[in-house]
């Protein structure tokens, strides 16, 4: 069976802090003392989980992910280089927190000293670790200034790739022109914006077809791409890769198959769409190919085992341009990287797994390894 060899961007890794009381450090005297208020119970730095992963076993992570020391997956460096960055032929991942949507507190201050604190922890007890590791930066998108400031101030670091968006604090959608001197700020630092869905979704500010929380796992893993679609036919709406040109957007843990159709029903109004937005000058395929970029995770699959997923992917030109492979590492719904390249057409791994990433991030990619003996039941270089 043939598999993927070849040198691998993960676009979805999560990592996290042992407990919030290793980011207590990296608050200011007056919210740390707002934190350590209640003598019974931390403030928390990430707002509670509202997703379907409070349902699952292990709250959604794999069980072999517990590091033996304590603490949750994703908190050990040394387990996280074992299970992943060793174990395959790792060249990028990108920490994408678990999930990283300090911004939707209720409090907007208190998130903004919480998004301060992670990038600075981030950055210290992470990215310090490993050449291989690239970070995104966390902002109080609720406060969109207050965000650009704080990506000017994080966003040169070397490892520093991107700008993550999760949760709704506005309860719009991300092409909104509210969130534009963001995307300002972003461009200037050269970062590319990440949109990952998020645990803290209130049911009064969800982007979704129909109004209200998920109830079940199953909704909640089969529907949220209703999500993403609405993000990005925002980002082309209201203008945001014609005002910001050089900006790239990955969105992430959404699956793809639901791409096509999204893509062919853009285009099918494509003239309705430049008549109500001054901003709309090319095919929306046109902008999702040349600036969209869509993690695989989690990467669907027909009941039957047939090649479904890889004949629908096909009937869309480039769509070997967009996809970029990504775990979900150390959450329940991990992907293999064996498993996904069993499901991509062939001739698409090699873009998939590394260099489709490496555009989007501005790295330059491992040149291709010469075939070995064993080039016939690999792919891969």
């Amino acid at each position: 069976m043939a598999r993927y060899d070849g040198p691998i961007v993960d676009l979805d890794v999560h990592h996290r802090p042992k407990s919030d009381k290793e980011i207590l450090d990296y608050l200011p005297a007056p919210w740390r003392e707002y934190a350590t208020a209640d003598p019974h119970s931390l403030q928390p730095m990430e707002p509670p989980s509202t997703t379907g992963a409070a349902m699952l076993s292990n709250s959604a992570r794999r069980a072999d992910a517990f590091p033996p020391e304590g603490g949750l997956p994703g908190s050990s460096f040394e387990m996280m280089r074992e299970q992943l960055l060793d174990r395959h032929n790792y060249f990028r991942a990108v920490l994408t927190h678990d999930v990283g949507d300090f911004a939707t507190h209720l409090n907007p201050y208190l998130s903004a000293a919480v998004c301060r604190a992670m990038n600075d922890w981030n950055i210290e007890q992470w990215l310090t670790r490993d050449d291989r590791l690239a970070g995104l930066v966390v902002a109080p998108f609720g406060m969109p200034e207050l965000a650009a400031q704080e990506i000017r101030r994080v966003g040169d670091h070397s490892q520093m790739v991107g700008v993550l968006l999760a949760g709704s604090p506005l309860g719009r959608p991300f092409g909104d022109p509210i969130y534009h001197p963001i995307y300002a700020a972003a461009a200037e630092m050269g970062l590319a914006l990440s949109i990952h869905p998020a645990g803290s979704d209130r049911p009064n500010v969800s982007m979704r077809a129909v109004p209200g929380p998920f109830m079940t796992v199953v909704e909640f893993t089969s529907l949220q791409s209703q999500q993403a679609a609405h993000h990005i036919s925002s980002f082309i709406v209201h203008g945001v890769f014609e005002k910001f040109p050089d900006i790239h957007l990955v969105v992430k843990e959404y699956g793809i198959a639901w791409l096509p159709g999204a893509i062919w029903r853009l285009d099918q109004h494509a003239h309705y769409l430049r008549l109500e937005s001054p901003w709309v000058r090319r095919w929306p395929s046109e902008y999702i190919h040349d600036y969209v970029k869509l993690a695989t995770q989690p990467i669907e699959k027909s009941h039957d085992a047939s090649d479904g997923l890889a004949t629908l992917l096909q009937t869309v030109d480039g769509m070997d341009d967009i996809l970029c492979f990504s775990t979900d590492y150390p959450h329940i719904t991990f992907d293999d990287p064996d498993y996904v390249a069993r499901q991509l057409p062939h001739g698409w791994e090699r873009k998939v797994f590394c260099d489709n990433a490496c555009a989007a991030y501005g790295w330059d990619p491992p040149k291709p390894a010469p075939p070995g003996p064993a080039a016939t039941a690999a792919v891969g270089g």
